[in-house]
């Protein structure tokens, strides 16, 4: 992982050699090198363990206790800690010490086999979606952990995965399947149970919008704003409002229409409409425009080389604070000496770790 993150760097050369992934995801963290295998970094990462709340490790089972920062062994120090364990399958089964990543746990979960197109290779989502969103159910499990301590004076742990996390974010459709037994059909250009033609992205004359269905009372005045009334005659497509029959052959026609105006004249019209329906953004849309700007959803920060940059926000907000990052990502070690001065190491025990190579 040194490699993806710190080596993923940028490759414009008045970035300097920033790395996007590392900057964004290590703000406000601080660093600290030491050596596990050591025998005195076994009571340096106790001592800070009893300073701390919550302890996250994404160790495989077995190697976090054989290096002595189990669950059971900070716990005897420190006995209300919050310890959670990050894995790719679960704590428990056939692959508990299989090592993933998260595109393993997106395979695991089901969603790549209902990503992309029938009699085709299934597809991954295009960014890390399973590696982010279990980062927020780890959140939530904290923050729930956090106060039951509040409650009862216990700490616990708490296991969080990849594939469980994303097994939860398809709890429709897993238990649509588990009830019918039907066949999953892949999403292809919408989603695996719905299969309207009106829902999904549709090309225009310079670029994509999308659609989110129509409900019936407003078909007839769909087919009005596309000028294509013969779509409301036709008897293919008699029941539509989120017309579930004859979807490919709706989304056939609907691909003649659109490419004949461009992007934000089809949306002007069906907004007035009350069409659901909304443009296809990428990111540099997102980036340099003001609606993921204003929510903080993208926020400026200064780095330490290149001066101020653009960071992915909090997906939230709140009334009483502003969310943001504090601090720039650490260089790497930056905060060792920091911490083991807070824990109560003199400038000559640090220089006798640093010559043990120790830290």
């Amino acid at each position: 992982m040194g490699v993806l993150s710190r080596g993923a760097v940028a490759k414009d050369p008045e970035l300097l050699g920033v790395s996007p992934y590392f900057t964004v995801h290590n703000r406000g963290k601080k660093s600290v090198t030491v050596d596990l295998k050591q025998p005195d970094v076994v009571r340096i990462v106790h001592e800070i363990a009893a300073t701390s709340d919550i302890v996250v490790i994404n160790w495989r089972v077995g190697m976090r206790e054989r290096l002595g920062f189990g669950y059971t062994q900070l716990k005897a120090i420190k006995p209300d800690i919050i310890f959670v364990t990050a894995s790719t399958f679960g704590p428990k089964g056939p692959w508990v010490t299989k090592p993933g990543r998260d595109v393993l746990g997106q395979a695991a979960s089901g969603i790549i086999s209902a990503t992309g197109y029938e009699g085709e290779t299934p597809l991954p989502a295009g960014s890390s979606v399973a590696d982010h969103t279990s980062g927020m159910i780890e959140t939530l499990a904290v923050l729930a952990a956090l106060r039951f301590r509040d409650q009862t004076g216990h700490g616990q742990e708490i296991d969080v995965s990849l594939s469980g996390t994303w097994i939860s974010m398809q709890a429709w459709e897993i238990t649509h399947h588990a009830i019918t037994r039907e066949p999953i059909n892949r999403a292809e250009r919408g989603h695996t149970l719905i299969t309207s033609g009106t829902w999904g992205a549709f090309e225009t004359a310079d670029g994509y919008l999308c659609l989110g269905g129509v409900k019936l009372d407003l078909w007839a005045r769909f087919c009005q704003i596309l000028d294509a009334e013969h779509l409301f005659d036709d008897p293919r497509f008699a029941t539509a409002g989120m017309p579930y029959g004859n979807g490919i052959e709706l989304r056939a026609e609907l691909d003649q229409i659109f490419p004949t105006r461009p992007t934000q004249e089809w949306l002007d019209a069906l907004e007035v409409g009350e069409i659901l329906s909304g443009p296809v953004r990428n990111y540099g849309d997102i980036v340099d425009g003001e609606q993921a700007m204003l929510n903080g959803y993208i926020q400026e920060v200064e780095h330490p080389l290149v001066g101020p940059i653009k960071i992915v926000g909090a997906p939230v907000g709140m009334s009483e604070v502003r969310i943001e990052p504090r601090d720039p990502a650490s260089e790497l070690g930056q905060h060792t000496e920091e911490m083991l001065l807070e824990l109560g190491y003199s400038w000559d025990d640090i220089s006798r770790l640093c010559d043990d190579a120790v830290i």
